[in-house]
């Protein structure tokens, strides 16, 4: 990943899905849901993806990549073109670390949010406020099915 950010794993007595909330690991005060998870949806690129964030916006929750639709539903893709969820999500972090170095603000650790083998989810943490510069890239959830 060309953007650098220490890569620390959450506790291992944390992992129940019952345990993670808006307030626990991390408390996210914006765009979250207890049932949901993360609900912001954005566009970064060529990725959807749902956001939430703490409440200095330096926390910020990422869950839900994907690559951005086309008239096809994907059909025309091959599985490799359009990655693992993992390979999807790391690459989705990069741009939206990209976008925000070039505002000065610096991307300085991620946390994968695991459920056995299965990555859900990063929180990621910022240098300042990555959510205000952020939120411009949110999209309507219909709009989630245009091009």
């Amino acid at each position: 990943m060309p953007v650098s950010a220490k890569m620390e794993a959450l506790s291992s007595n944390i992992h129940a899905r019952d345990r993670i909330t808006c307030e626990f690991p991390f408390k996210l005060a914006f765009d979250c849901s207890n049932w949901q998870g993360a609900t912001r949806p954005i566009a970064v690129g060529n990725y959807r993806l749902k956001l939430a964030a703490g409440p200095q916006g330096k926390t910020i929750f990422v869950s839900k990549v994907r690559h951005g639709p086309d008239h096809n539903g994907s059909r025309f893709r091959s599985r490799t073109a359009m990655g693992t969820r993992e390979t999807r999500s790391l690459t989705a972090i990069d741009l939206i670390g990209r976008a925000l170095a070039a505002e000065g603000i610096r991307l300085e650790r991620m946390h994968p949010l695991r459920r056995g083998a299965r990555i859900d989810g990063y929180y990621l943490e910022f240098s300042a406020n990555a959510y205000d510069y952020l939120k411009q890239f949110t999209v309507l959830e219909s709009e989630h099915w245009l091009p």
